[in-house]
């Protein structure tokens, strides 16, 4: 063996007796109550961060034309025409 080996050994099983001797301290009473908290504020962030960046513009995108159509109407006092209709198979009054 060479003296990096022996250092190895050494250090390992100095480190091996530090731990076998340390006194652990118990595991607090509250610390699942505070992973919860902690959790819990972190999920509620991210679920409002989701909603204002992707599900509010898409219901603005979707309610878009709705609006227009009604602006339109209000302002103009006329029902916008829809692109689709033919003017051939409306009746005249």
């Amino acid at each position: 063996m060479n003296q990096f080996e022996d250092n190895d050994c050494f250090f390992e099983g100095e480190l091996l007796h530090q731990l076998a001797v340390a006194e652990v301290p118990p595991v607090p009473n509250d610390l699942e109550n505070a992973v919860r908290v902690r959790l819990n504020r972190t999920l509620q962030l991210n679920h409002w961060i989701m909603f204002l960046t992707t599900a509010i513009p898409m219901v603005i995108a979707t309610m878009l034309d709705p609006i227009g159509h009604l602006l339109f109407h209000t302002l103009s006092g006329r029902p916008r025409q829809s692109t689709g209709a033919d003017k051939g198979t409306q009746e005249d009054d």
